[in-house]
């Protein structure tokens, strides 16, 4: 009889111990390049918000300065519902601030004209809340005054809260400005 050398042999322990190195670093790598795009994704959508909203701006002044041309105005007619109050200026102050207007240099009434503003302002956007308000909304408003204007107009700040940022909103990494002066609604994103 012939024995026959059993020439098939297995994986050292060493070899099984590189490979599970070399794919943990794969992984770590991958998930690193994982957690980049996500934020660049969220980065490009903040822009585009930004971007949609200052184009909503723009169509509101150009609808006031065909109808009032000056003057705070009460529900800008035909456009985002009727229901869009003007300031001196032309620009959203948010929505029911009443007639006549007693600020018409505030937006809206409270934080709240913030979210108004927000909702009445886009089609299909994504979720907002209060400051005060933490329940897992995309973003979070806050209405202040300017701070480079010292008239008391006011202003929204709506700061990204997807990614896990829990600063506040001039430390906020990732945040829309809506100025009602200038009428610019403007995207921050800080490294």
């Amino acid at each position: 009889m012939i024995k026959q050398r059993n020439t098939s042999q297995g994986f050292t322990l060493i070899e099984l111990v590189v490979v599970i190195i070399v794919l943990g670093i794969l992984a770590v790598v991958a998930a690193a390049k994982y957690i980049d795009l996500r934020r660049d994704a969220e980065i490009a959508r903040v822009q585009a918000t930004a971007s949609a909203l200052q184009q909503s701006l723009t169509f509101a002044h150009s609808k006031w300065q065909l109808i009032a041309g000056m003057g705070a105005m009460n529900d800008l007619p035909d456009f985002a519902g009727g229901e869009l109050d003007m300031n001196s200026h032309g620009y959203p102050l948010g929505i029911d601030k009443n007639s006549p207007m007693g600020q018409p240099k505030n937006i809206g009434k409270g934080e709240q004209g913030c979210v108004d503003l927000w909702n009445t302002l886009q089609q299909d956007p994504a979720s907002v809340s209060l400051s005060s308000v933490d329940n897992g909304s995309d973003f979070q408003a806050y209405r202040h005054q300017a701070d480079t204007n010292p008239d008391g107009q006011s202003q929204c700040t709506y700061v990204l809260r997807k990614l896990g940022d829990t600063k506040g909103r001039r430390q906020a990494d990732i945040k829309i400005i809506y100025d009602s002066v200038a009428g610019s609604a403007s995207s921050l994103i800080n490294n």
